[in-house]
Formats: C-alpha cells, structure tokens, sequence
C-alpha cells in the first residue's frame, strides 16, 4: 500500500500543470499595471481555475464562465450581474475566495472612488458620481492649458470615461502649489 501510495504521489509530482494553473500563476507573480488597479476574477473557489484581470471598467466582461472567486490586487471595485453596470451590484475591497450564488454571473466591473483605487474619494449614486478632487495615476488631474473651463471640460470627461461613466455633467479648477487642477467632477450616464 505504502508503493502504491509513494508511486502515485510521484505521478502527481511529474504531471505539468493546467494551462489555467500556469495563467493564474503568471498572473500572481506579475505587478498591477500602472496606476495601481487590478482584480483578478477566476472561475473557480480559492481562487482557482481560469483568471481574467481587470484594470480599469469594463461595461461587457464577456466572461466565458461563472465566477466563483474575486482577488483584489488593489483598488475597490464595484461588480454587477448586468452588463453597463446594471442588475444587481456590490463593491468590493478584497479578496472573496468563494463568491454568493447570486453574484456568479458577473457581466461589468469598474473600480470605484474608494480608498485605495487611485482616482480619488466619491460619492457615488445611481446615475452619478461626484469626484471633489479626481486623480489619474495617484495623480490631481493637472490643466496644462492653463485653469480654463475648455481644459477642465475635456479632462473631466477623459476622467469620467476612465472610470466608467459616459460624460462630466459638471467641473472646475482649482489651484494647487501654483497648478491648475481640476475639481468638483460629476461624472453620469447622460449629459442632463
């Protein structure tokens, strides 16, 4: 018995692993990508089993399979049944290595302005989200064309798209150690 059991621990040993185990490793060991987000979504429970990393929104995740755990690498994220942001949602800040039942079928995500996420402290609403001061890579968001109200128009809707939202309904400037930088972001779906 204790051949048979030593022969099959040996096979064990010498079988490669899954192409899944080899991307959810590659995936451990790699760094978070610039500006710091990532979580990674796997199909199986501890975090097993096919991964897909997410860095930044994603409306559609087109995933090929149910979720089953979450790693957050860094950020806080918000993660819905539905496609857009919809259905059902929660936020999470760490990792879940077993998933509830009805969060299985993740169809967005999107990092949201809570600590530790990069862009900044929100308040965040149905249909809107408010950035008094957003950043971009740990960053304030900085007006190089000086503080006026067509910089801070287009940054802000640069902002609001790499967040997740369509447009900024509102901004403004502010000066920061003699840098204009822009304040005050709402970010919505629609522009009324």
């Amino acid at each position: 018995m204790r051949v048979m059991i030593g022969a099959m621990l040996a096979l064990l040993a010498a079988t490669p692993p899954s192409a899944a185990q080899d991307e959810a490793a590659a995936a451990m060991q790699s760094r978070p990508p610039q500006g710091g987000l990532e979580a990674l979504v796997h199909r199986d429970t501890f975090f097993q089993g096919a991964v897909r990393s997410v860095t930044g929104p994603e409306p559609n995740l087109n995933l090929a399979w149910d979720a089953r755990s979450i790693r957050v690498r860094s950020g806080e994220w918000q993660i819905c049944t539905g496609r857009n942001y919809t259905g059902r949602c929660i936020t999470v800040d760490r990792d879940m290595p077993t998933l509830s039942s009805q969060f299985r079928n993740i169809q967005s995500m999107r990092p949201t302005g809570g600590f530790g996420t990069g862009v900044g402290q929100s308040l965040r609403g149905a249909s809107s989200e408010f950035f008094p001061a957003p950043l971009r890579n740990g960053q304030r968001i900085e007006c190089t064309g000086g503080g006026n109200s067509s910089c801070a128009r287009s940054e802000a809707n640069s902002f609001c798209r790499s967040v997740g939202w369509v447009m900024s309904r509102t901004q403004t400037t502010e000066t920061v150690d003699r840098r204009s930088v822009v304040a005050d972001v709402l970010c919505s779906r629609t522009p009324f």
